[in-house]
Parts: structure tokens; C-alpha cells; sequence
């Protein structure tokens, strides 16, 4: 598959057939994006169909592991240069400190450090070759500006995340490319559902909140879209939380 450019601003967001990431797709798509979503999934990929979006723009799978230094190398190939990078993809293995294993750690900032900043090194390069200005938002969490009760892993991954944005941030000055964070609290999705599930442990996050309800993807695809446009012009190398309040204590 070659995906060619089409005359539209150009969005990648990883992670995107997940309940955030196809948010966030369905939201550009409908101010007129080409929006190209990553999944590991080949199947998913196949069954997604290619006319979700609007008639304004549009929606479009490849399928890649971005934890594969080659295939995103090869993604940069088959697809034009983004505007906009929305890195999504993430994992969480949720353990008491004292039970992770070193396996634990390694998958877990494979995808949540690793992948993320070398993808986005990656795309910075072709937009700086290009003379492309854009903007690139990390989905962080309120995991990495605060802990989190058997999340020491996750939590220390954000924090990496929230370090490396700020330090991009700095290294981009004069290229016309921003970066930025959003900061979600807990978001039921597929990857959260079955730890919600659980009537304590929703109780224990409905008491952190400063507002009635969690936020829904949506909620976190309005913050993404207006870090990632002009509405934030001026806003590069910081993090807007979608918390609902729990980081204010």
C-alpha cells in the first residue's frame, strides 16, 4: 500500500483504534485531516472501514509494530510527512512494586518511551527536511505528575514522558514545530474497562475528583485537537491536564 498525499493537512495518531486514539482520528477527520492511524493489529486494520471520518476528511490504517526500529522507518515511507503527530500507543502493566519483573519494565517503555521518542525523532527530521511547521502532542497522564498505587512503572514512564517534551520543546526553538502533553486521568476505555469495573476501585477515583464525572475520550480528543492547531499557537512544551481535578490536591 502506498498512501500518496491527497492536498489535506496530514495527522498520524498511534494507537489509533483504541477508545482516545479513534477519537482523536474521528475529530480531525471532521475539520478535514487525512488522518493515518497506527495498530500492531493487521486484522483490526483490514476490518476498519476506510470511509469512517466525514466527507471533510478522511481516516486510514497501517498497520505496524513501533516498537520495530525498521518499521517506522518504513511507516515515514509509505506515508506523507505529518502536520500534526499524536503520539497515543500505550501500555500499562498495572503490579505491586515488589512483583514486577524486568520483562515488565522493558515492555512497558518500549512502547511508552522508547517507541514514542524515536518515532517522533523520525517524524521531526522529514518535517525539518520539508521546512513543515506542526505540532506533536504526547498523550502523558496524570500518572506522570503524580503516583499511582501499583502503577511504579507507568508512573515512571510518564514521568519520562513529561521530562522529554519539555526538553524537545527546547531543541525545536526556530523550527516552527511545538510539543506538548495531555494529561488524562482514568478514561474508561478498552484499556481501563476492566480495572473500572471494579466498584472499589471506581470509588477510590471518584473520590480524587474534583468534578462529578470521569472524562470520556472525547473530552481528552477537544485537548489534543487544540494543542495540536493554531488555537495554541503560543503553547509549546507544557501539559494540559484532563484530570478532573485529581492533580489539585
Amino acid at each position: 500500500m502506498n498512501l500518496t498525499d491527497q492536498g489535506r493537512k496530514v495527522a498520524l495518531i498511534t494507537g489509533g483504534l483504541g477508545g482516545i486514539g479513534s477519537s482523536c482520528a474521528q475529530l480531525f477527520a471532521e475539520q478535514g485531516y487525512r488522518v493515518i492511524i497506527t495498530s500492531r493489529d493487521q486484522r483490526k486494520i483490514d476490518e476498519m472501514s476506510l470511509s469512517n471520518g466525514s466527507e471533510a476528511g478522511s481516516i486510514e490504517g497501517v498497520a505496524v509494530d513501533l516498537n520495530s526500529h525498521d518499521e517506522r522507518l518504513k511507516l515515514l515511507e509509505r506515508i506523507p510527512t505529518p502536520n500534526v503527530l499524536v503520539n497515543n500507543a500505550g501500555l500499562n502493566i498495572p503490579k505491586p512494586f515488589l512483583e514486577v519483573q524486568p520483562e515488565d519494565f522493558d515492555d512497558v517503555f518500549a512502547v511508552n518511551v522508547k517507541a514514542l521518542f524515536f518515532l517522533t525523532q523520525a517524524v521531526i527530521a522529514k518535517m525539518i527536511e520539508e521546512k513543515r511547521a506542526g505540532s506533536i502532542v504526547n498523550i502523558s497522564s496524570q500518572a506522570g505528575l503524580t503516583g499511582l498505587f501499583q502503577r511504579t512503572v507507568y508512573c515512571a514512564s510518564k514521568h519520562a514522558v513529561e521530562g522529554f517534551t519539555k526538553a524537545l520543546a527546547v531543541d525545536l526553538k526556530g523550527y516552527g514545530i511545538r510539543v506538548n502533553n495531555v494529561a488524562p486521568t482514568f478514561v474508561e476505555t478498552e484499556m481501563t474497562r476492566a480495572t473500572l469495573s471494579q466498584e472499589s476501585f471506581r470509588q477510590h477515583i471518584q473520590d480524587k475528583l474534583l468534578l462529578d464525572d470521569l472524562p470520556v475520550a472525547e473530552d481528552i480528543a477537544d485537548a489534543v485537537w487544540f494543542l495540536a492547531t493554531e488555537h495554541s499557537r503560543s503553547i509549546t512544551g507544557t501539559t494540559l491536564k484532563v484530570d478532573a481535578g485529581w492533580t489539585a490536591h
